[in-house]
C-alpha cells in the first residue's frame, strides 16, 4: 500500500458522510431549506433551461413518488414552474422561475467562488492530479 492511501480514504469517508449530513439537514437558501437533490434538479433546470419532467426523473434517476414529492415542494417554495406540454399533452414542462433563475446564479457563482479559492493553493501538477482522480471516480459509475 502507497504511502496516502489510508488517509486519502479517511478523507473520503468524511466527505461522503458530510454531504449525507448536508442533504439530511439542508441548505439555507433566504430561511428556505434546500436538499441536495432540490439543488440538483434546480441546477438541471438552470442549465437546460426547460425539460420534461421525465427528462429530469431520468436523468437524476429518481423514482416518480419521490420526485413528484420534490417538485411539488419547489413549484410552492416559487423556485420552479410546471407546464402541460403542447406537444405530448400528458407530459409536463419544469423550468425555473425568477426566485429560480436567480438562486441559481447566486449558487453557480457562490460553488465557483469557493472551488477557485480552494484550487489557488494547487500547482497546475496538483490540479491535474485532481483532474485525473475525478475522472477515474466518475468512471467507477458507468
Amino acid at each position: 500500500m502507497r504511502n496516502y492511501y489510508v488517509q486519502i480514504y479517511e478523507y473520503l469517508q468524511r466527505f461522503v458522510t458530510n454531504i449525507v449530513i448536508l442533504d439530511k439537514k439542508g441548505i439555507d437558501n433566504k430561511n428556505c431549506r434546500l436538499s441536495i437533490t432540490d439543488l440538483l434538479i434546480l441546477k438541471l433546470l438552470g442549465n437546460e433551461h426547460k425539460k420534461k419532467m421525465f427528462e429530469v426523473m431520468n436523468a437524476l434517476n429518481i423514482d416518480r413518488n419521490t420526485f413528484k414529492t420534490i417538485i411539488n415542494r419547489l413549484i410552492s417554495k416559487g423556485y420552479i414552474s410546471k407546464t402541460r406540454c403542447e406537444d405530448d399533452r400528458r407530459a409536463y414542462i419544469l423550468e425555473l422561475t425568477d426566485k429560480g433563475k436567480s438562486f441559481f446564479a447566486e449558487a453557480i457563482n457562490k460553488e465557483k467562488e469557493i472551488l477557485f479559492t480552494l484550487l489557488d493553493d494547487f500547482t497546475f501538477n496538483e490540479e491535474k492530479a485532481i483532474l485525473k482522480f475525478l475522472v477515474k471516480l466518475e468512471m467507477l459509475n458507468k
